[in-house]
């Protein structure tokens, strides 16, 4: 097929039939007239320029850089204050609101591939970076599960490897930490329209609004509102996302800030496939090498499959200055987070000979989480030695509770028949909710972390050089409910599976960092860190799971910072080596000759990082990234063939490339043009099956995303602008490295309003 390459290794086959690719673009009647109503109570006056803030920033807080809105020149994630990313003795990526708007960013799990080392993030907060994989995000640095949306993130940062550990317990891989807008002190509003394939209607609006000063006391307030609704290539599968913001900050007489901030987010629907079936003799129970990509959208879900999330979460924040010297953060939060699955799962498993999918098991799949947690930073910046020496030194004292509560439950088989899907006349009839009354999972789960953190910051050589160390000290106690499980099926269905059981215990772990940055030159400076980080095993144990040790993780990082041509040049050229301990496992008992579950799996990975951003001129910016990820498992118990395997779904490189450009000095005045492309190499998306499957591949791939704005001035300070923007413009197909189809060619149209 022309413009197409291959997907996979030389077992599989492409068919050549064409999918229906036709774009539809619907604007929702009705959305737009709400939006436009939201933002009327707010005052006329410009739009505030990018870093117009109601008080100067405080050491725990950063935004975009003045000369781009695509380049940060600052972040707090990793050290937890302000400090420029040139300085960091490692690497701390950044993605900026304004490039989320122009590379449609409408589904923050998905759209992350321009950054070194990170992929395979979906919507639930999972992510891989390095190599391995992390299961939680941060929003203004508290745990947060995913459900994340550009109407009320200012900007991105991701630390990579252990060095994460500065918040206490985290896997090798790092964090991805979502920092949250703020009101400003000059009233605005954004409204955007945005409309295309797939049926995307989506709009947002951003109202801020200066309240004026009550007692001495300025108030400020932000109200975000996102709503968008989608469909997918998949039959039957749709979603709908809706978003709601509200911030409110009080600016004292001292300049000191409180801010409130509620955040209420909601994605329901039905389930997409679009991942890739093998062929599989149900009889024998065995894959062939043979994949069907003609049936990766075949819904196997049907219209009755429901998959919904809900959050709802409050932050606040309280920032001071005490003097030149004493600053102190203080931030709150509690969260609640409900999921409910129905009929939610989907097989790779397609034997040809029945044209028939084996049905994984349909059960109602509640789950409900909530919690809180407080955090306390101190920071003493002050000099010694006559200023010779400029020290920060920052302790952090932060408690968090966590609740979580799952059941699964299933449906009396001998009363019920569950039919198997069939491709060509499917039955997707299924027992009503109330029928599921059999519980066949019911965990309740709780833990309390208490954490501390000294880290000690040093300039010395008239601020040529800068070192770094830290100590935090985490303890993890668990409270594990494990309830009684019941068959489903059998003589007697309802009757005890396996007896249920409670556990009770406590994890202690030390997590030290250390490193540098010495500035060789003026351009160049030289960085190195050594860190070690924890990950409590308890926080995935199951019934039948015994209390296992934390795995643990020593990393090494080093590199080049350089920064050229007055700043308008910087890039990180960098390398890792991460060590990964005590991962779960299974293997057999020299003494008892039984099979046991014990951590005691060891991973590793080492790889080369680049990162770049070149402002040509005031009109052309410049943003790239290369990646090569090594990472292997080196024992994982009686697993013996996964040892010198790289973990399922990695990628073997990754690079980008984006640019935007402002035609303000030519009769194009007024278009801006902004593209790129990504590229994702071989990975194998089952490399640890003992089958067929292990040695299937998703060949490399290169996508082209781009997209051309017009913005005018109109009256009474209101500025439009039209955007049209495609997304894999070329249009290749290709496998994601968790080995779904990727999506076709889709374009869009947004308008949007600024005043």
């Amino acid at each position: 097929m022309p413009g197409r390459p291959a997907l996979f290794n030389h077992t599989c086959a492409i068919p050549t039939n064409p999918m229906n690719k036709t774009p539809r673009h619907i604007l929702t009647a009705g959305i737009l007239p709400l939006m436009l109503s939201l933002s009327a109570p707010a005052q006329n006056s410009n739009p505030p320029p990018p870093n117009n803030d109601v008080v100067e920033l405080s050491p725990f807080t950063v935004t975009a850089d003045n000369r781009d809105s695509y380049v940060a020149s600052e972040v707090v994630t990793g050290t937890r204050v302000k400090t420029q990313i040139k300085d960091l003795p490692f690497t701390v990526s950044v993605i900026t609101s304004e490039f989320m708007n122009d590379f449609d960013f409408f589904d923050l799990g998905s759209d992350l591939a321009y950054t070194a080392s990170l992929n395979s993030v979906d919507t639930q907060g999972n992510s891989t970076l390095r190599g391995y994989g992390a299961t939680f995000m941060l929003r203004n640095g508290f745990y947060r599960l995913g459900l994340i949306d550009r109407v009320n993130t200012d900007r991105i940062e991701i630390i990579k490897g252990p060095n994460a550990a500065i918040y206490g317990s985290t896997s090798p891989a790092g964090l991805i930490n979502v920092v949250s807008k703020l009101p400003r002190a000059t009233p605005y509003e954004r409204v955007q329209i945005t409309a295309g394939s797939l049926r995307m209607r989506r709009a947002e609006i951003n109202v801020n609004t200066p309240l004026g000063t009550v007692g001495g006391i300025k108030f400020a307030q932000l109200v975000s509102v996102e709503a968008q609704d989608n469909d997918s290539k998949t039959q039957y599968a749709h979603s709908k996302n809706r978003v709601f913001g509200y911030d409110l900050l009080a600016t004292f007489k001292d300049h000191s800030t409180l801010n409130f901030e509620f955040d209420w987010s909601k994605r329901a629907g039905t389930a997409d496939t679009g991942s890739l079936p093998f062929e599989y003799n149900i009889k024998n129970k065995r894959y062939s090498t043979v994949l069907r990509p003609d049936l990766a959208h075949f819904s196997q879900a049907g219209p009755n499959s429901i998959a919904d999330r809900k959050q709802q979460s409050i932050y606040l924040t309280y920032d001071k200055q005490y003097n030149r010297v004493w600053s102190t953060h203080a931030g709150f939060n509690a969260y609640q987070r409900k999921a409910f699955n129905f009929n939610n799962g989907t097989r790779d498993q397609f034997d040809p000979s029945t044209n028939q999918f084996t049905r994984p098991s349909v059960v109602t799949d509640p789950l409900n989480e909530d919690g809180f947690g407080v955090q306390v930073d101190t920071l003493a910046h002050y000099p010694l030695l006559a200023g010779k020496i400029d020290n920060k030194t920052l302790l952090t004292v932060d408690v968090s509770n966590n609740w979580r509560f799952r059941q699964q439950n299933g449906v009396n088989s001998k009363l019920y028949t569950i039919p198997t899907i069939n491709i060509t006349n499917p039955d997707y009839s299924l027992p009503p909710l109330d029928a599921f009354t059999i519980p066949t999972r019911r965990d309740h789960v709780r833990w309390h972390i208490e954490g501390a953190l000294l880290r000690q910051q040093v300039m010395a050589l008239q601020g040529k050089l800068i070192g770094f160390a830290s100590l935090r000290f985490d303890r993890v106690t668990y409270n594990l409910d494990f309830g009684d499980q019941f068959n489903t099926g059998g003589s007697k269905p309802g009757s005890l599976k396996t007896k249920g059981e409670v556990l009770h215990y406590t994890d202690t772990a030390w997590s030290p960092n250390i490193g540098f940055n010495y500035k060789l030159t003026s351009n160049i400076a030289l960085y190195a860190s050594h860190s070690k980080s924890f990950s409590p095993s308890g926080q995935v144990a199951k019934l039948g799971t015994p209390r296992l040790d934390n795995e643990t993780s020593i990393g090494w990082d080093y590199g080049v910072k350089a920064t050229y041509l007055n700043e308008r040049l910087i890039f990180t050229v960098g390398g890792y080596y991460i060590d990964r301990n005590g991962v779960k496992t299974t293997q057999i008992d020299p003494t008892t000759g039984l099979s046991e579950t014990v951590a005691a799996g060891r991973q590793r990975a080492r790889g080369f990082e680049f990162e770049g951003s070149w402002s040509m001129t005031d009109e052309l910016t410049l943003l790239s990234s290369y990646s090569i990820v090594g990472a292997k498992i080196v024992y994982n118990g009686d697993a013996v063939t996964d040892v010198g395997r790289p973990p399922s779904g990695l990628p073997e490189s990754q690079a980008s490339l984006a640019f935007k450009y402002n035609f303000r000095k030519t009769v194009l005045k007024g278009f801006s043009w902004n593209g790129g492309l990504t590229y994702s190499g071989r990975s194998y998306f089952n490399s640890t099956a003992t089958d067929a499957r292990r040695n299937i591949y998703a060949a490399g791939s290169t996508l082209v995303n781009t997209g051309l704005t017009y913005t005018w001035k109109g009256e009474h300070g209101i500025t439009h602008s039209i955007r049209v923007s495609a997304k894999n413009l070329l249009d290749r197909m290709y496998v994601t490295n968790n080995g779904n189809l990727g999506n076709d060619r889709a374009y869009y149209l947004a308008y949007t309003l600024n005043h």
